[in-house]
């Protein structure tokens, strides 16, 4: 099958539900879990930096995953537009940009925001109130 054929992007196939249809619908199942277990990993992080870097980790995951669970919805209903592979592939690829800008953004900051966490915190431990 060409993934990159004008008949595969922007045609749905009529007749039945295909392999990849449900392949990007077990993705968005997928992030969506995903997006579950980094939303208690926020929720139970050590510190407000943790927290922050993996709630951005919970937004991507769960509204890529969302996304593809409505497209398998719009897939299965035959809707015109939203319903074609080139959606869900703008869709993935959307995520995989936000991805790497977050990936990109925790090597820039993280380690400098832990640290004046910390020094904040050692304050608070020493400087009487």
């Amino acid at each position: 099958m060409n993934f990159f054929s004008t008949q595969f992007l922007f045609q749905i196939n009529r007749i039945q539900i295909e392999l990849i249809d449900e392949a990007f619908l077990y993705i968005g199942i997928a992030l969506a879990v995903l997006a579950v277990v980094f939303r208690l990993g926020a929720r139970f992080a050590p510190s407000p930096v943790d927290a922050k870097y993996r709630s951005k980790f919970f937004k991507l995951f769960l509204t890529i995953g969302l996304f593809e669970v409505v497209w398998f919805g719009a897939r299965a209903q035959l809707i015109r537009f939203f319903g074609t592979h080139f959606v869900a592939l703008l869709v993935l690829l959307i995520g995989l940009v936000w991805l790497v800008w977050v990936v990109v953004k925790i090597i820039r900051n993280y380690r400098r925001e832990k640290q004046v966490w910390e020094k904040g915190e050692l304050k608070k431990k020493y400087l009487p109130w």
